[in-house]
């Protein structure tokens, strides 16, 4: 499943190529601390896969929306709050699980939806662990998509 047609890879690329030229020139002609670390952060963004990133309240139903996109349950699914990590699902050859020193859940499987795309799963934004939602508001921005899902309750 490729998500980006010839011609937006090939924008892309120049894209990256003029933030390397951008970056380059900073540092020879001495641009801010922030500018150099904006610049990284965008170059960096635009070597990561597609972000897809699923917010919403406690218990509105997000892992459920998740593994119905990807047509398999990977993520847990309950009547109370069952997801208490920021879930990064990615895709990887065999399936893996490892959990990084922000906390962060990494999960890799071998679904071909993954790809070429990252979904963020999060424990709801009216999250008990205040960590959570801060976690949460750092990725929002740096999402491609952001999908808000809401509780028919």
């Amino acid at each position: 499943m490729q998500l980006l047609t010839k011609r937006q890879q090939n924008f892309l690329k120049e894209e990256r190529s003029t933030l390397w030229k951008l970056k380059e020139f900073f540092i020879e002609f001495g641009g801010t601390e922030d500018d150099k670390t904006a610049l990284s952060e965008s170059l960096q963004q635009l070597d990561d896969f597609f972000l897809l990133v699923v917010v919403g309240e406690f218990n509105s139903g997000k892992s459920a929306v998740i593994n119905a996109l990807l047509g398999t349950t990977l993520l847990k699914e309950g009547v109370t709050p069952t997801t208490t990590q920021i879930n990064i699902l990615q895709y990887g050859e065999e399936q893996s699980r490892t959990i990084d020193e922000d906390n962060l859940v990494k999960i890799k499987v071998p679904v071909e939806q993954l790809q070429d795309l990252s979904i963020v799963d999060t424990p709801g934004t009216n999250a008990v662990i205040r960590q959570h939602e801060q976690i949460t508001a750092h990725f929002v921005p740096r999402a491609d998509l952001v999908l808000f899902i809401t509780s028919v309750d």
